[in-house]
């Protein structure tokens, strides 16, 4: 059976705070929309389930039916507890925690990752350039605390090998590119497939490549 895949949502008003000086609040708001549509159509292609965890009214109104919501809970503060009452509630046997913001990340891309990781207990990472945590696949969770932030990558492997689960670092290109900085953008457009993908679209079709801020951090 495919794992469940869990997608924390930041609220609207919060979301993409690093790109603020880029764009403006209501065309970051677009840009979560864009990447939800396509996180959870290649979650869909995967013929995995989607569970959407946020605490945002917006957010729940740009899901489509037959994905599950999970509202966080008022009592627990930051990203790691929700996802950790998350990972309780839910109470599955394998979880990809999985981050929205992956502009070209697809079907084939998640099927790969799951191909890659070894059996239970295990987790299996994608660390992107910047030392976070893009995607983790734990069989299964709850094993150890979740350190999601900078520079969490090493920070989850040492917690999962310290707990004795087996840990690959998968290389999977499509799940390696994270938007949260000008230089995110940049390296999104540079190159065909991110220009292509609906997020590079939304992007270029707003003039974003004309914006002063777009050439520096």
């Amino acid at each position: 059976m495919p794992p469940t895949v869990l997608i924390p949502v930041n609220r609207l008003d919060r979301a993409k705070g690093r790109l603020a000086a880029l764009l403006e609040p209501t065309e970051r708001a677009e840009l979560v929309r864009r990447f939800m549509r396509t996180i959870l159509a290649a979650v869909e292609g995967a013929n995995m389930k989607a569970v959407v965890l946020t605490s945002d009214e917006d957010v729940f109104a740009m899901v489509p039916n037959g994905v599950t919501i999970l509202t966080e809970d008022p009592n627990r503060h930051g990203l790691n507890e929700q996802l950790e009452y998350a990972s309780d509630a839910l109470s599955v046997k394998e979880l990809l925690i999985l981050h929205a913001d992956l502009p070209l990340a697809t079907p084939e891309a998640l099927h790969n990752l799951i191909i890659q990781a070894p059996p239970s207990p295990s987790a299996t990472l994608v660390i992107p350039e910047d030392g976070g945590t893009n995607a983790m696949l734990l069989r299964p969770p709850g094993l150890f605390s979740l350190a999601f932030g900078g520079g969490s990558g090493d920070l989850h492997r040492a917690a999962a090998q310290k707990a004795g689960l087996e840990v690959l670092q998968a290389k999977e290109p499509a799940l390696a590119l994270d938007l949260d900085t000008p230089a995110d953008v940049r390296e999104l457009i540079s190159h065909q497939k991110g220009r292509a993908c609906e997020t590079g679209r939304y992007l270029i079709k707003i003039g974003i490549e004309e914006r002063r801020l777009f050439h520096s951090d």
